[in-house]
């Protein structure tokens, strides 16, 4: 898997400003703590987003 390459991510939880991503492709991986800013509006706890490389999306 390239840098370039898109990750998928599953909304675990959203504490405070940061939201927990669980990667879909390695459920044993470490949770990714990602500030709410730099997410879409409108995710909430089991939202799907997809990372390239510091962007993400909405799936």
């Amino acid at each position: 898997m390239g840098i370039f390459d898109p990750v998928s991510y599953t909304v675990i939880r959203i504490d405070g400003d940061y939201a927990y991503l669980q990667k879909e492709d390695d459920p044993g991986a470490e949770l990714a703590q990602v500030a709410l800013a730099r997410l879409p509006e409108g995710i909430a706890d089991g939202s799907r987003v997809q990372r390239v490389l510091t962007d993400y999306e909405l799936l």
